[in-house]
C-alpha cells in the first residue's frame, strides 16, 4: 500500500468486527511507528495496549464510572472554548452526517449518549490502545505524540486495520490510570480502538469532508 492510499482510506470506523489481530501484527505497527519525528529524539508517548480481557475490564471499569457519575478528570480542552464560526460549522456538519447515518434524531439525547458510550468499549474493536504523555512534557512533546499516533493508524491502514482515535477516554483518565496502573505524573491523552472494520456498517460510510487546500495554503514564490 503506498503512503497515499493509506491516508486517503483512513477514517473513524465505529463498528469493529470481533476478528483478533495477531499480536505480531500489532507489535509491528507500534515497533513501525516509534521511528515517527520527534524533537530532539524524546520520543515522547508512553502507550498501554488492552485487548481480550483486559480490554473488556477497561471498558467495563469506565461504563461503570459513568453509570456512578463519577466527575470528569479530563486535563485538556479538546474544543476551543469558543468556536470561530468555520470551525463550529465543520463540527456540527460532520456531527450530523454521522448521526443521520446512525438513525439518531436531533434532539434525541437518549440516542447520542448510547452512541457516545460506544467509546468507551473502543467500538468492540478486539484492541484498544491509550495514548499518554508525562505531564511535565512541553507543548512540543504533545506534537510529537500527534506525530506518533498518526503513524499508528497509517501503518494499521498497511495490514489492512483501521482505527479511532477517541478523546474521550481523558474524560475517565481517573478509572484509565487506575485500571492500567498508569503513573500519576502521565496525562491520558487519548484511546486508539484498532481492528477489522465492518465496511458494511453504515457509521463507517462517513467519509468527512475536506476544505480545498487554498483555505488554509499561502504561497510565496
Amino acid at each position: 500500500m503506498k503512503v497515499s492510499e493509506a491516508v486517503l482510506s483512513r477514517r473513524s470506523m465505529r463498528v469493529f468486527k470481533p476478528d483478533p489481530v495477531p499480536r505480531a501484527t500489532v507489535e509491528w505497527i507500534i515497533e513501525t511507528a516509534n521511528h515517527a519525528a520527534s524533537n530532539g529524539n524524546l520520543q515522547p508517548w508512553k502507550l498501554y495496549v488492552t485487548s481480550g480481557a483486559a480490554r473488556k475490564r477497561l471498558s467495563a471499569a469506565i461504563q461503570k464510572a459513568i453509570d456512578a457519575q463519577e466527575p470528569d478528570t479530563r486535563e485538556y480542552d479538546v474544543y476551543p472554548k469558543v468556536f470561530r464560526p468555520l470551525y463550529d460549522q465543520r463540527r456540527k456538519t460532520v456531527g450530523k452526517q454521522l448521526y443521520t447515518l446512525l438513525n439518531v434524531a436531533r434532539g434525541d439525547t437518549s440516542g447520542m449518549e448510547k452512541q457516545f458510550r460506544k467509546n468507551y468499549d473502543f467500538f468492540d474493536a478486539p484492541v484498544g490502545m491509550i495514548l499518554c504523555i508525562e505531564r511535565d512534557m512541553g507543548d512540543g512533546q504533545w506534537i510529537d505524540c500527534g506525530i506518533f499516533l498518526d503513524q499508528l493508524m497509517l501503518l494499521a491502514r498497511e495490514k489492512g486495520l483501521h482505527t479511532c482515535p477517541q478523546a474521550a477516554f481523558g474524560r475517565y483518565q481517573a478509572v484509565v490510570r487506575r485500571e492500567l496502573g498508569i503513573p500519576d505524573d502521565q496525562i491520558v491523552l487519548c484511546g486508539l480502538a484498532m481492528g477489522y472494520a465492518d465496511e458494511n456498517e453504515p457509521p463507517n460510510n462517513l467519509i468527512a469532508e475536506r476544505a480545498p487546500i487554498g483555505d488554509f495554503t499561502k504561497w510565496f514564490d
